[in-house]
């Protein structure tokens, strides 16, 4: 028998469906306050699998990762979902009931969970990233989802699709997601009050009082721009940080996120020396305020020694 194409799907049906998934209560998208993040700083990790290797996640050492930023005195992670190829490192049964195709590219480890418990035992929060669009590189999500192109506005079908996903995740890891750091926010023309209820609540399910960013990209410009009603954190992309960080006028908190290494979760040497980065830290929690770090994982999901041994030495107590 030839599989029915998602766009032959009853329109009713689907619309039941996605409403059954985000009848929750909407909530005011006015920001909500939050705790200023723990002194420190925090790691970003592109941890992401392609379709052909999503078996590896089976033998990614959480434990292990988890000490290492320890050592290294890291206070959060910025950690992937997934990106743009339409491969997530953990199931969703909001996107597998919308678009059941998808589910033979999600494994059956819950990859972020053992994570998150993982670095709790060592008192590191965690954050989960997430791109504001469908995967753009997967056809069959971005026609089972209902979505264009991220440089186009976002379309209501979509809004509340993505929303419903969002908010399997938000739940399934409540207290664990300190956050959300949603990438690609290119575009929100026409976005209603409704459609920022569905995004903020689903982003908020589980608990309440995240920290949110949205990113409208990279650049002293855009770093710092208020994207989302209900964004409380700077997305904070910025590939050449100031020789001193000070927060720009804005009602959002303070964050920089920067990769170690020549680009984004690119294997190559530091491009900054211990004495940047502690001062960067001290300028960032001093301002209340965050200092992120891109670092790259090779293929047995460890950090780089050469970078373990500059951000050590970048952290340790001062005598």
């Amino acid at each position: 028998m030839t599989e029915r194409p998602p766009s032959a799907v009853p329109f009713r049906k689907l619309a039941a469906l996605v409403f059954a998934l985000v009848a929750w209560p909407l909530v005011a998208a006015a920001a909500v306050p939050i705790a200023p993040p723990p002194p420190g700083f925090g790691v970003m990790v592109h941890y992401l699998p392609d379709k052909q290797s999503i078996g590896e996640v089976t033998r990614f050492d959480a434990e292990a990762f988890a000490a290492s930023l320890a050592q290294m005195r890291a206070t959060y992670l910025i950690l992937t979902l997934g990106q743009n190829n339409g491969q997530f490192i953990a199931p969703n049964a909001a996107l597998e009931a919308l678009c059941p195709r998808s589910a033979k590219n999600r494994p059956p480890r819950d990859l972020p969970m053992a994570i998150g418990q993982a670095l709790q035992r060592h008192d590191i929060a965690l954050i989960l990233y997430l791109p504001f669009r469908a995967p753009q590189a997967d056809p069959y999500l971005m026609e089972c989802l209902g979505d264009v192109s991220e440089q186009l506005p976002p379309p209501p079908r979509f809004i509340a699709a993505w929303s419903a996903v969002i908010k399997d995740w938000s739940d399934h890891y409540g207290p664990l997601a300190k956050g959300w750091w949603f990438d690609g926010t290119y575009n929100t023309t026409g976005m209603t009050p409704d459609d920022w209820n569905k995004l903020c609540g689903a982003a908020r399910s589980g608990a309440s009082n995240r920290w949110l960013a949205f990113n409208a990209g990279e650049g002293a410009t855009r770093f710092s721009l208020k994207s989302a009603p209900c964004q409380n954190l700077m997305a904070g992309e910025l590939l050449q940080p100031a020789a001193h960080l000070a927060s720009p006028p804005s009602e959002l908190r303070l964050h920089v996120l920067t990769p170690l290494g020549a680009w984004w979760a690119r294997p190559s040497a530091p491009r900054f020396s211990a004495a940047q980065l502690r001062g960067w830290i001290a300028d960032a929690n001093a301002a209340g305020g965050m200092l992120t770090l891109d670092m790259p994982l090779d293929n047995d999901f460890r950090f780089l020694p050469a970078h373990v041994a500059l951000v050590r030495s970048a952290t340790a107590p001062q005598r």
